[in-house]
C-alpha cells in the first residue's frame, strides 16, 4: 500500500532530554533525518559533543513507510541500548492507535556513575531517555501532494489566485508570462481530493481552464502540528 502521509519533527527542532540513574547520566537527542547519510551527520555531532562520553547509543527510522529502520548499542550489552531507543521510536503513537513516526534519529548519551544496572535496567533507562526526548519534539503531519498547473489569461489570473487563496489553497508557484500565468498548485494526493479539486477549479475558471496534473512532492502542513 502506498503511504501517503506520516509524522515528522518539525523542521529544525533539535529536542533533548536528560534523565539520571543510579548517578549514570542519560542525554536524549533528536533530529529529522531524511536519509541515512543525515542520520550519521547528525551522531557525528552528537559525538563530537561528547568525546568523553563511553556510550553514544542510537537508532533511527526513515521513510514515508519507516522501512529503514537501525540501531546501536555502541559498546552496551547486545540489545540493551539500540533496540530499546528505535522501540521507542517505532512505537510512539502519532495519535490514538497510530504510529507514524518517521525521518527521525534519537541519540542516547550515557556517562556512567560506577554502579551497572543490569541488562533489565540498561533497557529500561534507554527506553525512558528515547521517550523522553521524543516527549519534548514537536511533530507535524508530512504529507504527500500532487501538483497541479493551470494556464490563465493574464487577466484573470489575479481573481482567480485571490479565490484559490482565500479557499486554503496550497499555491506553489505563480509565473508570469506575456499574455499568460502559469499557476501550480498543491492538492493532498488522493484521489477524492484531486477530484474535488478539478470540480473546483471547472468552476471558477468556468471550464475555460485545462488543469495538468504534474509530479507528486511531500509538504509539512504546520496547520497539523502535534504541540
Amino acid at each position: 500500500m502506498t503511504v501517503s502521509h506520516y509524522v515528522v519533527l518539525r523542521a529544525g527542532a533539535r529536542p533533548r532530554s536528560q534523565i539520571e540513574i543510579k548517578k549514570s547520566r542519560f542525554l536524549g537527542y533528536a533530529a529529522r533525518t531524511a536519509s541515512e547519510d543525515e542520520a550519521r551527520d547528525f551522531l557525528a555531532l552528537v559525538r563530537r559533543e561528547h568525546r568523553e562520553a563511553r556510550h553514544v547509543c542510537h537508532a533511527f527510522v526513515l521513510g514515508p513507510d519507516r522501512s529503514i529502520q537501525r540501531s546501536s548499542d555502541d559498546a552496551e550489552p547486545s540489545g540493551t541500548a539500540g533496540v530499546p531507543i528505535l522501540k521507542a521510536i517505532a512505537a510512539r503513537q502519532t495519535s490514538p492507535g497510530l504510529t507514524e513516526l518517521s525521518d527521525t534519529t534519537v541519540a542516547v548519551v550515557r556517562y556512567f556513575g560506577g554502579i551497572k544496572l543490569g541488562a533489565g535496567g540498561l533497557v529500561q533507562a534507554y527506553s525512558e531517555a528515547a521517550a523522553a526526548v521524543l516527549d519534548a519534539a514537536p511533530l507535524v503531519d508530512r504529507r504527500r501532494m500532487r501538483l497541479i498547473e493551470l494556464d490563465l489569461p493574464i487577466g484573470e489570473a489575479a481573481r482567480i489566485e485571490t479565490r484559490m487563496r482565500a479557499q486554503g489553497t496550497r499555491i506553489e508557484s505563480v509565473d508570469y508570462q506575456a499574455d499568460r500565468v502559469r499557476l501550480r498548485i498543491a492538492v493532498p494526493d488522493e484521489p477524492a481530493e484531486l477530484d474535488a479539486m478539478l470540480t473546483a477549479l471547472a468552476a471558477i475558471t468556468a471550464g475555460e481552464a485545462s488543469p495538468v496534473l504534474g509530479a507528486a512532492v511531500w509538504h509539512d502542513l504546520e496547520a497539523a502540528s502535534r504541540r
